[in-house]
């Protein structure tokens, strides 16, 4: 479902738009899908790992970070200037019990 949103919105994330905007665009639509619909699972490694995947994955297509170019994590959060940070939101919102919008 958040791979959905994203690639609805990647008209959204086009070269012209600042990496800030990006970041909130990206938090706002396809974070909030994803905590949706992870929120009441029981996390296993392979979910986890899959998740982790999933926020890797949508940071490289937002440069437009090809896999071929076999890019480490590291060097995509460098690019992005981010911080993983999908496992330990979802860590808190499950954690509180409630809403913690990004």
């Amino acid at each position: 479902m958040a791979k959905n949103a994203f690639n609805l919105g990647k008209q959204l994330l086009s070269k012209s738009l600042n990496k800030d905007i990006k970041n909130r665009i990206i938090k706002a639509i396809v974070w909030s899908v994803a905590f949706y619909a992870a929120e009441p699972w029981t996390y296993r490694k392979e979910d986890i790992r899959r998740l982790e995947a999933f926020e890797m994955w949508v940071l490289s297509r937002m440069e437009k970070v090809s896999w071929r170019d076999m890019p480490t994590n590291e060097e995509v959060l460098q690019l992005v200037q981010e911080k993983r940070s999908l496992m330990d939101m979802i860590w808190r919102r499950k954690k509180t019990g409630s809403a913690i919008y990004v």
